[in-house]
């Protein structure tokens, strides 16, 4: 939602054929609304609202969720599909400050999707529920953000990075997902080298390989807890 153009990306990825998924926190959604709205290119979008609780500036709850949902009621219209995301429960049990912040959100949706039971209800890890057409919540367990300062585990684990999935940063830097924003796995330049050349080079191929195996060749996958929602 910071591009500038970001309607123009989506104009232009109509034109090539292409479907655009996009996951955001929703803090800037009320700003550029009408850049989104009616774009025959955007299939999904996907709002993280376990980020504002992680944001220690976050104060109005209602006005957060307000803007989205003003936006999910328009888009709606052009069959967008939307997913609500709270990814912050725990692995044992979760905390009672989660868990108010957690059940305040659910019934401002409730209220919004007019439902008469509880999400808590019905919402199982991992799986997503229909709560009105075209608009799904998903609860998960929180995971460790990728950093080389984070501790470091034995490395076991799967990872679709290269397999289903990489991302281009904004100064052209490819790397295997979108969680290494800072390019710590750097791949190579779009602007100076072919995609197709990038993902099949020797360091590419290693990460990939080392996945088929169930293993984290990388130093960064290997302080990463995401690739252990996939089991070893």
């Amino acid at each position: 939602m910071l591009h500038a153009r970001i309607d123009q990306l989506l104009d232009a990825a109509h034109a090539k054929g292409f479907k655009v998924n996009i996951t955001t926190n929703g803090t800037l959604i009320k700003k550029n609304r009408e850049k989104l709205l009616g774009k025959p290119a955007l299939r999904q979008i996907n709002f993280s609202l376990h980020s504002f609780d992680g944001h220690e500036g976050s104060e109005n709850r209602e006005k957060y969720l307000g803007d989205i949902l003003e936006f999910v009621r328009d888009s709606r219209e052009n069959n967008t599909i939307i997913s609500y995301r709270l990814w912050n429960l725990q692995q044992d049990q979760v905390s009672d400050l989660v868990q108010r912040r957690n059940r305040e959100t659910l019934e401002i949706l409730e209220n919004e999707y007019n439902l008469d039971f509880k999400i808590e209800e019905k919402v199982q890890p991992g799986k997503g529920i229909k709560i009105a057409p075209n608009v799904f919540l998903n609860q998960d367990h929180e995971f460790q953000w990728p950093s080389l300062q984070a501790p470091e585990d034995d490395g076991k684990g799967f990872c679709h990075a290269l397999r289903s999935q990489a991302a281009i940063l904004v100064d052209g830097t490819v790397v295997p997902c979108c969680l290494d924003g800072e390019g710590v796995i750097n791949l190579g330049n779009v602007n100076k080298t072919p995609f197709s050349e990038i993902i099949e080079s020797e360091r590419a191929n290693a990460l990939y390989d080392g996945f088929t195996r169930r293993e984290a060749v990388e130093e960064m996958c290997r302080k990463c807890g995401y690739r252990q929602r996939f089991g070893v």
